[in-house]
């Protein structure tokens, strides 16, 4: 593997619509992820599920969540170490639902390839319709 471009048929390749498409979505996961602290794994979901179809790839919408579930881990972790620096984070809070929210975290991971996707793809709306109803209303 080289970490460098060797030529046209690189920068081509780095180019192409769906490495724009992804990038375009990323920074926008990026954004909204910073300052809203939620949403930017529901647009690189949808985007991925976008370029799946879009290639005529079948790639398995259990594999298209974890891997939104890995750029979102960083893009929090990045947003909670500057939330942190500028004293937003409020700790007594903290302390008291982070480990719950860990083992449920660990749980969902094992259950993902038990469940069947209709299932997780409806409980999924329906907890996106629920929060957004709420932030709408409040």
């Amino acid at each position: 593997m080289t970490l460098y471009l060797k030529g046209a048929e690189d920068i081509k390749n780095i180019l192409n619509k769906n490495n724009i498409i992804l990038s375009v979505s990323s920074v926008t996961s990026g954004i909204l992820n910073g300052f809203a602290g939620t949403g930017g794994g529901i647009i690189l979901y949808f985007t991925l599920k976008f370029l799946n179809k879009l290639n005529d790839k079948n790639t398995d919408m259990k594999d298209i969540m974890a891997t939104t579930v890995s750029v979102v881990i960083p893009m929090s972790i990045i947003s909670s170490v500057i939330y942190m620096t500028k004293g937003k984070i409020i700790f007594q809070e903290l302390l008291i639902y982070l480990p719950a929210a860990l083992i449920g975290g660990i749980t969902g991971a094992f259950l993902l390839d038990k469940i069947k996707f209709k299932i997780v793809k409806k409980l999924f709306a329906v907890m996106i319709i629920y929060a957004g109803i709420r932030m709408m209303v409040n």
